[in-house]
């Protein structure tokens, strides 16, 4: 069962996890967090803050500037933080507001979490070195069509949910030559640098986010698959078991679920959420959505140096 890893005392008193130390934190190894049947690399860290600090996000997130919200096509509204992307996928950079650097110090909580608990001999620490924010508000009924960020930023990246829960598709590019199930593509998808490619179907996994959890995504998951959010009032969840193929008396094969879409999820076995997995193990766990709001920490990989005065700058040069 994973653990809070704001809960120190519970570190404390569980020897069987392998920790490491340094500059005077404590954190289970990230391998405890790994998310099994995905493609490398998944981490899924339930209750990475406190109900408090989660409630104290919420009100100065709420309380932006109406200029800083900007809404997309679908309706969702979102925040940029730490500045934004050029054209070129150039980060113009601007000073991080203090309720992310300063109390209760998300940013840095987020870079210890994966300097500390990647700390294994041998092998690099993970280095995210957090530059920009993107804040996502989906209110219940919204998602997102399936996408990657793009080669602009470094492929590592940590989301934390907060307000309520969803369920996040990962999906994989169709390929023709040697395709994987399911063979049905969808419209192409166009990114950044592409022309567009076909997208498989049906998702590869999905992944139940609970709100105050922190989701890491690195390697090939982040720099050649895709991950969306379907566009659902609610989402249902059964147990593996119950999706496996049966074949009935007549011969004619059935998934196990009768219910219009229930999904499995990879990470139930580090979800940490005592209601949810004793539904689970009745035979499903339906949760309705609410607003859900979901910060996402990147890391832009060319910066402008000197910010908007190195904007202004430039202009200053021009004949």
């Amino acid at each position: 069962m994973p653990i809070p890893i704001h809960d120190a005392e519970a570190l404390l008193d569980d020897a069987s996890l392998s920790r490491t130390e340094a500059t005077g934190e404590s954190f289970p190894a990230l391998e405890h967090f790994r998310i099994q049947n995905v493609p490398p690399a998944a981490y899924y860290i339930p209750d990475f803050i406190t109900k408090e600090e989660e409630e104290y996000l919420l009100r100065r997130i709420g309380e932006s500037p109406q200029p800083k919200w900007k809404k997309v096509g679908t309706g969702r509204r979102l925040q940029y933080w730490g500045g934004t992307m050029s054209k070129k996928g150039i980060l113009l950079p601007e000073p991080l507001p203090d309720f992310l650097n300063e109390y209760p110090d998300i940013v840095e909580r987020i870079e210890s979490f994966l300097r500390v608990a990647s700390s294994v001999k041998g092998k690099e620490k993970m280095e995210l070195g957090i530059n920009q924010v993107l804040i996502n508000e989906y209110q219940p009924g919204q998602g997102i069509s399936p996408h990657e960020d793009g080669p602009a930023f470094h492929p590592l990246v940590a989301t934390l949910s907060l307000g309520s829960h969803t369920v996040l598709d990962l999906h994989h590019y169709l390929n023709p030559t040697s395709p994987s199930p399911p063979m049905i593509s969808s419209s192409p998808s166009l990114t950044e640098g592409e022309m567009g490619k076909s997208i498989a179907a049906i998702p590869l996994g999905h992944l139940l986010l609970m709100p105050r959890s922190l989701l890491v995504l690195s390697s090939t998951l982040y720099t050649s698959h895709l991950h969306a959010i379907s566009s659902r009032h609610k989402d249902i969840i059964v147990p593996r078991s119950l999706s496996t193929p049966t074949t009935n008396p007549n011969g004619a094969q059935s998934s196990g679920i009768d219910e219009e879409g229930a999904v499995t999820i990879a990470n139930a076995e580090l979800l940490g959420d005592a209601e949810v997995i004793d539904a689970l193990r009745e035979g499903k766990w339906i949760g309705e959505r609410g607003i859900r709001t979901s910060l996402t920490f990147r890391r832009a990989e060319k910066v402008l140096k000197g910010g908007a005065l190195g904007v202004l700058g430039n202009a200053l040069k021009r004949p």
